[in-house]
């Protein structure tokens, strides 16, 4: 069921989207699963999404107590807009290790980052349910949006 279609708004020049979309999932040992969507705007038409994907990890090293990179590759989405994944953990306590898998998607106007987490056990169960959440991403051409807008300005 789409979650984020409920409204929309206009805004003048000068205003930018920096929406983060949160669902929450089942606490399954210990862990809250949750799926976040960031949209991190874009400020240049051609972005380098490998080396914005190289930030992220680099911040992730030194932020996170015990990042440990675990897997990383190129992917797309289902119509083709290209994509990067990584999945990695972190230990944020002696008795607690938190698994995380992002997937950063090259959309047109803004790198969109969704991230979602999980436990070492759930890495290998539910991690494919957000999996399957996140292959029903569909990018919205936002300029048909804007001529549809048109109409109600």
């Amino acid at each position: 069921m789409p979650t984020n279609n409920l409204f929309l708004m206009n805004f003048p020049e000068g205003w930018k989207e920096t929406t983060v979309y949160t669902f929450e999932g089942p606490n399954d040992g210990g862990v809250q699963h949750n799926l976040a969507i960031v949209i991190h705007p874009k400020t240049e038409e051609e972005y380098d999404l490998n080396g914005f994907v190289k930030s992220e990890i680099e911040n992730g090293l030194s932020a996170l107590p015990g990042f440990e990179l675990i897997s990383e590759q190129n992917t797309a989405i289902a119509d083709g807009t290209p994509g990067y994944q990584v999945v990695y953990k972190y230990a944020p306590s002696d008795e607690k290790e938190i698994y995380q898998k992002q997937l950063f998607i090259n959309a047109k106007k803004a790198i969109i980052i969704a991230a979602s987490t999980f436990s070492k056990k759930t890495l290998q169960t539910l991690a494919m349910e957000a999996d399957s959440i996140l292959s029903t991403i569909r990018l919205v051409d936002s300029e048909k949006v804007n001529r549809f807008l048109e109409q109600y300005r």
